[in-house]
């Protein structure tokens, strides 16, 4: 069984995790002020924005901490690929002259 390593295939895929991950990082920021602005929208409903400052400050931050570990998973496999890329290029060089010396 023969297997390939596409660079460019891996390199596209990584380019369009990275446009995503961005559009969540966006979402999230613009979800959390809009959280926060709500926070103080409450007026004198002091019980009311206690409850959501409460429910919310353990949120607030949710978005943004699932766009980082998309960020830190693409960059994982990023250097997963990188790794097989260099060592399958090693590998085909030291095959080529193991080659070359059986002649």
């Amino acid at each position: 069984m023969a297997h390939q390593i596409r660079p460019g295939t891996v390199h596209s895929t990584l380019v369009r995790v990275a446009g995503d991950g961005q559009s969540l990082d966006t979402a999230a920021l613009a979800a959390q002020a809009a959280g926060d602005a709500l926070s103080g929208a409450y007026g004198t409903a002091a019980e009311a924005a206690a409850a959501f400052a409460g429910f919310w400050s353990a949120r607030s931050a949710t978005g943004e901490r699932i766009s980082a570990l998309v960020l830190h998973q693409a960059t994982c496999v990023a250097q997963a690929a990188d790794a097989f890329i260099d060592s399958d290029g090693e590998m085909t060089a030291d095959a080529l002259s193991a080659m070359g010396s059986l002649t």
